[in-house]
């Protein structure tokens, strides 16, 4: 028998040999090997952090397993940072853990790549209100009737601790009124910031539009300009933003009526309806723009002004949310009362028939 083993030995010691290298490479190609980039799992910050715009959001590493496992797996890979240590500002991590992993892949981080870059910053804000400055009158028989600043008001979010540099009103350059015989926009650069402070939704400039009219006092009939649209029954919870701030009047005068006296007699308003659930954190019944028609009242002084037509008769609004609401910072909270105007005019005395 063992003359049968050892004939032709060098034969089956060769097959041997040739069947292991065969079963050995047979298994090694199972294994597969793979550099990938995984999703960075935030985490959930307190004290009114968030995580900003431009932080990674991947991380690479090495997954090495059974092929279908590598395949299979990776894609619901994630990698974790600790919340303890980010702090406002940038931050270069270390990532703590994997997650959606198995027994038997092995993950591993690539040498020289083993932190992330995650910038903090704070969403606490503060409403800062815009107040034009005016210099000067316009020529005579012309007056300024009212005024307009877009947006009403900037938000500043970031560190609480700088909001007190800014304090809440902002003084615009003043306006010069000399000369001025139409309506007439001004633009300015909105003012620098102190560092870890930035102005929400990246505004650049500041609109006032001044309107001007001439000062007449003839009868019959005219269309009035700049006549400025309130808001009604406004949730204090919500802001409201006009497709037109402002409508204009077509009318008829039995009596000479001055223009300053006629555009302060009359009263343009919509009905602001919708309310804000602090329940649902939500617009009621939904946040898209809705067309409201635009009423129109004139005061007692005007009973000789008969009302033809108002143009537009209805605009749009759009509702959003009070920016400093729920943020638990310093924004402004006096709720208002009811009423909002988008822009801006002066008191004048009540209207006189002349």
């Amino acid at each position: 028998m063992i003359k049968a083993l050892l004939n032709n030995w060098q034969a089956k010691l060769g097959s041997i040999i040739l069947a292991t290298l065969f079963y050995i490479n047979l298994q090694n190609s199972k294994i597969l090997v793979r550099e990938v980039n995984i999703k960075i799992e935030y985490p959930k910050l307190s004290g009114g952090l968030i995580i900003a715009k431009g932080s990674d959001t991947t991380f690479p590493v090495k997954v090495e397993g059974v092929r279908d496992y590598v395949n299979f797996y990776t894609p619901s890979l994630k990698a974790y940072i600790s919340p303890a240590d980010l702090h406002p500002g940038e931050n270069i991590v270390n990532v703590v853990r994997f997650g959606g992993t198995t027994p038997g892949l092995r993950i591993s981080k690539i040498p020289g790549k083993e932190k992330v870059r995650i910038l903090v910053e704070s969403n606490v804000s503060r409403t800062l209100v815009l107040e034009p400055k005016f210099q000067g009158d316009p020529p005579k028989d012309y007056i300024k009737s009212s005024h307009f600043v877009s947006p009403t008001s900037l938000v500043v979010v970031g560190n609480p601790s700088e909001f007190d540099k800014v304090g809440r009103l902002v003084s615009l350059p003043s306006i010069s009124l000399k000369d001025k015989t139409k309506t007439f926009t001004q633009k300015f650069k909105v003012p620098d910031l102190p560092a870890g402070l930035r102005f929400r939704d990246n505004i650049k400039e500041v609109s006032v539009t001044v309107n001007i009219v001439a000062d007449s006092s003839t009868p019959g009939e005219s269309i009035v300009l700049g006549v400025p649209v309130k808001c009604q029954n406004l949730d204090k919870n919500l802001e409201a933003e006009f497709s037109e701030q402002e409508v204009s009047v077509k009318l008829q005068s039995r009596t000479p009526l001055r223009s300053i006296q006629i555009i302060k007699g009359l009263n343009a308003s919509v009905v602001c309806s919708h309310k804000y659930d602090p329940k649902a954190k939500k617009i009621l019944p939904d946040g898209k723009p809705v067309v409201a028609k635009v009423r129109l009242e004139k005061a007692p002084s005007l009973k000789s002004v008969e009302i033809q037509g108002v143009f537009p008769d209805r605009i749009s609004i759009l509702y959003r949310v009070r920016p400093d609401l729920g943020s638990g910072g310093t924004g402004t909270e006096d709720g208002g009362d009811g009423n909002s105007d988008p822009g801006s005019e002066e008191p004048l005395p009540e209207p006189e028939e002349e």
